[in-house]
């Protein structure tokens, strides 16, 4: 590759970057909907739990109103984090689709247009 071939290269955008942002709005989603969660389970249902004294808690039959609000407690606890995960890896993987491909490629096109005039240079300090 020439100079104006590696311009023109390092002047046009991405074609991933609609992918990125694409990534980038599920990602934003996901991890709203993982806060959203959270904020249900602390403010609303573990209220409802801990409003109850410590031995009516131990007590609590089975089939109460008291354990079916532990349970979706504990359910929801088990599905949020990995959801949290699953938001922040989709948003890293936008990072991959956004430039970094095309400035990775953009690199290795320089270096190949260079690297014949470097080792001339080099043959001719010797």
């Amino acid at each position: 590759m020439n100079n104006q071939e590696l311009k023109a290269q390092s002047q046009t955008s991405s074609p991933h970057i609609k992918i990125a942002g694409g990534l980038w709005f599920m990602a934003m989603m996901t991890v709203l909907v993982a806060t959203i969660a959270w904020l249900v389970i602390s403010v609303v249902w573990a209220n409802d739990y801990y409003a109850f004294s410590k031995g009516a808690r131990d007590g609590a039959e089975v089939g109460s109103v008291l354990l079916a609000n532990f349970a979706s407690i504990q359910s929801t606890k088990a599905w949020v984090m990995p959801l949290e995960v699953l938001g922040l890896s989709i948003f890293l993987l936008g990072f991959a689709f956004a430039n970094n491909l095309h400035n990775v490629r953009l690199r290795g096109n320089t270096m190949a247009a260079v690297m014949p005039a470097l080792k001339a240079r080099k043959n001719i300090s010797s």
